[in-house]
């Protein structure tokens, strides 16, 4: 489950057309932090802090390599995130209104992240 944070996240930067490079994985860590309350079920809806880390996560990811070195970043932080709830990742870059085009499962392979058309 703690992959599903993860997968959120690499939805919302596949929607990217940035030309910006990735974060480094630190900064990838807090731009998700704030969606932790959302995501383990202890708030109704995300909130703002959580909507804009997802945005600006989005708009960091430019090329299909840039999207993988977030993908593995998120791989090797989701265990410290156990309770996402993975109904609620799920509707997550939704609910921020960010576009995706990608299936968020626990299993993301990070080495198939495209580019969307």
């Amino acid at each position: 489950m703690a992959h599903i944070i993860l997968g959120f996240i690499l939805v919302s930067a596949a929607a990217s057309r940035a030309i910006a490079a990735p974060p480094p994985c630190s900064e990838v860590a807090q731009m998700v932090s704030p969606c932790v309350p959302y995501l383990a079920g202890r708030v109704w809806a995300p909130f703002g802090p959580c909507c804009g880390g997802v945005a600006a996560l989005n708009q960091t990811v430019a090329t299909d390599g840039d999207r993988e070195i977030v993908c593995n970043c998120l791989r090797s932080v989701a265990p410290r995130f156990p309770m996402i709830d993975v109904r609620r990742a799920a509707v997550l870059p939704r609910l921020c209104g960010v576009a995706v085009n990608v299936t968020i499962a626990p299993g993301v392979d990070c080495s198939r992240i495209i580019t969307p058309p």
